[in-house]
């Protein structure tokens, strides 16, 4: 008989994953899915999404210290952490917008955390049906998912640039796919700069430059999970073995650029806009309780007939303006750097590098 609690094993900070800083694990009540399917995706998707958005904000960060692109074979190598400020209007959902069709909130408080949010208090939900028999059989109750309380997501970076012709440079940056902890994660981003001022008279002349930038960046990550059906009633014929959350986040970005080169001091700055999605998808069989008299008149039941596979979730894309401004220290080839990004998820970043311009 199987005891194993209906639960999924993941990082205390999602991003914490996503960016190879998370040392350990908790575990995150994953009994929302005990009410079906459609209602568990639609609370994870609520308490989740921050993160989301959040991890893509920082991504579109880190692309640039300067609007002036390399020479042509000039290039530099640039370490910078983008911290994403999660608003405060993000840090709770109300689980009544959720339109839920077999879970009910207990008692009158409906907001709840998200995973930016508070610890506590947490909404109790309920999968409750209702027999001719037998009356109201309560098939799962429990706590909506608590917060971690932690609203910045700082992420490393390092990008490459290499000047090309035409006032052209070409950004990347790649990780290969590699084991972190229990998990994996890999990413690639490409991006691009291209000089405005070089089509003006006398350009070599114009005190400032202006460019064009475009970056996207795309992010993979594995995560082994358990979610073992819990109860007194044995599965027969169906493996969980080989479930795995799998997340792709994606983020781009397209901005106006311009700088002013001093001495010693670059000041630069560029309003644009961005944008970033996620999908999750889980990967395996999970168990979901239901009612049989010939088994238990009181307490839920898991039969192979109710193993279910859960399909693709979407997180909504998330996408708006930005403006940043910032400023970069040149010390022989050494670079330093800080800017702030404006937009619904603002966005710190900082950053050490070389340059051979």
């Amino acid at each position: 008989m199987r005891t194993n609690k209906f639960s999924l094993k993941i990082f205390p900070v999602i991003a914490g994953l996503l960016m190879l800083s998370a040392t350990g694990y908790s575990q995150i009540n994953f009994d929302l899915f005990k009410g079906g399917v459609d209602d568990g995706i639609k609370v994870l998707e609520g308490y989740i999404t921050p993160y989301a958005n959040a991890f893509g904000s920082s991504l579109n960060g880190g692309w640039y210290n300067t609007a002036k692109p390399h020479k042509l074979g000039g290039f530099d190598i640039t370490l910078s952490v983008s911290t994403t400020l999660i608003p405060e209007s993000a840090k709770t959902f109300d689980l009544s917008d959720l339109n839920l069709q077999n879970l009910s909130v207990s008692g009158t408080n409906t907001m709840a955390p998200t995973i930016a949010g508070a610890k506590d208090p947490l909404p109790t939900l309920s999968y409750v049906i209702n027999d001719p028999t037998y009356g109201d059989i309560t098939l799962a109750s429990f706590e909506s998912p608590p917060g971690i309380n932690w609203s910045i997501i700082p992420l490393p970076m390092i990008k490459a640039g290499i000047g090309l012709p035409l006032g052209t440079e070409l950004i990347g940056r790649f990780i290969p796919t590699i084991k972190v902890a229990d998990g994996s994660f890999g990413m690639w981003g490409v991006g691009i700069k291209h000089s405005l001022v070089q089509y003006l008279p006398a350009s070599d002349l114009f005190p400032i430059s202006i460019t064009l930038m475009g970056g996207y960046t795309k992010v993979s990550v594995g995560i082994p999970v358990s979610m073992e059906p819990s109860g007194d009633y044995d599965l027969t014929t169906v493996s969980f073995e080989g479930q795995k959350v799998n997340m792709e986040v994606s983020a781009y970005t397209f901005n106006l650029l311009i700088s002013k080169k001093l001495p010693v001091v670059t000041f630069y700055g560029g309003a644009g806009y961005s944008g970033t999605s996620t999908s999750v998808a889980i990967d395996g069989n999970f168990a979901l309780p239901s009612f049989d008299p010939l088994i238990s008149t009181t307490l839920p039941v898991y039969i192979d007939a109710n193993v279910v596979t859960i399909p693709s979730i979407d997180i909504e894309s998330f996408s708006g303006l930005r403006l940043n401004a910032g400023m970069k220290l040149t010390l022989g080839v050494l670079t330093i750097h800080a800017d702030y990004t404006k937009a619904n998820y603002s966005v710190l970043t900082a950053g050490l590098g070389i340059s051979f311009r």
